[in-house]
């Protein structure tokens, strides 16, 4: 199993290091008010919890649910790197630039990964430029598409988690404003503990769980796509006939530039 790069595996130890911080954060804040258990409100957390849900049943289908579900997982474990990939890109090239067309096109049938494994092979098969570069391009298009899906359906929940905060808030308060002729105020109390904790129950699924979730998840489509691209920089490079040394260092430098690039955009 390749390594995973080192600007992923940094974004991965921030993530954890952020869910500890959040996690603190909200244990002072829990503390420091008094009581934790007071902070606990099973109809608060049904009013906004079930309202986000309606809205996921609603909003998306059922394979854009379980996708954007798995992607969570991708956010704690290091996307490969592309080292790995680059040597078998180089293998290849050293096999067509030695006129080993058969053997060349054995190999590419093992590359592991489906993308360059795909532009190996219209190398092979003699394809042109134009169409190597669309094919592969296409490809990056719909990865692309694929993973801003699934960011959006967390930047979609965030939208609406406050929302259904502030209609916890509305219920507690007409349950106040009914029992405030009957003077009970441990019925008031309850009303109004609804009204303010859906309130703090929307807004942190939106601002600790669900926006950073799409932050990192669009975080790793950038850095997915730096990757593929320097991949397909090779792949035309093989295509044009250029030495396997000139290949591997102009792709050295292609991923050192890229990881730059997408460092100083993270």
């Amino acid at each position: 199993m390749p390594a995973s790069s080192p600007r992923h595996s940094r974004l991965v130890l921030t993530t954890l290091l952020g869910l500890a911080a959040s996690a603190g954060l909200l244990w002072f804040v829990i503390t420091a008010g008094g009581d934790a258990r007071l902070y606990y409100n099973a109809e608060g957390l049904a009013i906004v919890l079930g309202g986000v849900a309606c809205v996921a049943l609603l909003s998306f289908r059922g394979d854009e649910l379980r996708d954007a579900a798995t992607a969570v997982a991708a956010v704690f474990r290091g996307t490969p790197g592309i080292e790995a990939d680059v040597a078998e890109l180089v293998e290849v090239a050293r096999l067509l630039f030695g006129k080993q067309v058969q053997a060349a096109d054995e190999r590419v049938r093992t590359v592991r990964s489906p993308f360059l494994r795909l532009g190996l092979q219209l190398v092979v098969d003699g394809a042109s430029l134009d169409d190597l570069m669309h094919v592969m391009s296409w490809r990056i298009q719909k990865l692309v598409e694929r993973e801003q899906a699934q960011a959006r359906v967390f930047r979609v929940l965030a939208a609406f988690a406050p929302a259904f905060g502030l209609l916890g808030t509305l219920t507690g308060m007409v349950g106040m404003l009914k029992r405030l002729g009957g003077g009970d105020i441990g019925l008031i109390g309850e009303s109004m503990a609804v009204a303010m904790l859906t309130t703090l129950y929307g807004l942190v699924l939106a601002n600790l769980v669900f926006k950073p979730l799409a932050i990192k998840l669009e975080q790793r489509t950038t850095h997915q796509v730096a990757l593929l691209n320097v991949l397909m920089e090779g792949v035309v490079l093989a295509q044009l006939g250029r030495s396997p040394s000139m290949i591997e260092e102009t792709l050295r430098t292609y991923l050192m530039d890229a990881r730059d690039e997408v460092g100083h955009g993270g």
